[in-house]
């Protein structure tokens, strides 16, 4: 069984790197094109074009991968081996960490491709709209409570 306490540090974590993340996709919005209003790289209409259908593609794609390998990190495996330290944190919580740092990472990602396709095309509606992707990615994958308890009762029960 997860004590309250080793819980509510594990939340603390992980809602510090889920700020710390979502920060940035506001960055992406107001600083980025204040700082590089004046700069943009020349592509042409076809390879600019060709690369915005490939990256709204990858968006969806990474989208849909990050919802299946979250669930199925939530949902298989079993506990780690314990490790030799002196206060190791629960072994849901680490499991739940990882799973999250990936979720939210891969998320990130399609802001991201926003931020590449605006700095090529300073097209701020890609932007906005990836970044717009990203952020409700990312608020659908805020850390949970309930998830942690349900993997470490899932850690507790025999085998």
């Amino acid at each position: 069984m997860i004590t309250g306490q080793e819980l509510d540090k594990g939340m603390r974590t992980l809602k510090s790197i889920w700020v710390a993340l979502f920060v940035s996709l506001i960055l992406y919005v107001f600083s980025v094109p204040l700082i590089i209003a004046q700069s943009q790289v020349i592509l042409s209409q076809t390879a600019y074009g060709t690369l915005r259908m490939t990256l709204y593609g990858v968006a969806v794609v990474t989208l849909a991968a990050t919802w299946y390998v979250r669930t199925l990190l939530l949902l298989s495996g079993q506990a780690p081996a314990p490790q030799a330290k002196t206060s190791p944190p629960h072994p849901a919580i680490g499991r739940y960490t990882t799973i999250m740092i990936l979720a939210l990472g891969m998320s990130e990602t399609i802001g991201v491709y926003g931020l590449i396709l605006f700095i090529l095309g300073n097209n701020k509606t890609d932007l906005y709209l990836l970044t717009a992707l990203s952020a409700a990615a990312m608020t659908l994958y805020f850390p949970r409570k309930e998830e942690i308890v349900r993997l470490a009762d899932k850690f507790s029960a025999p085998s």
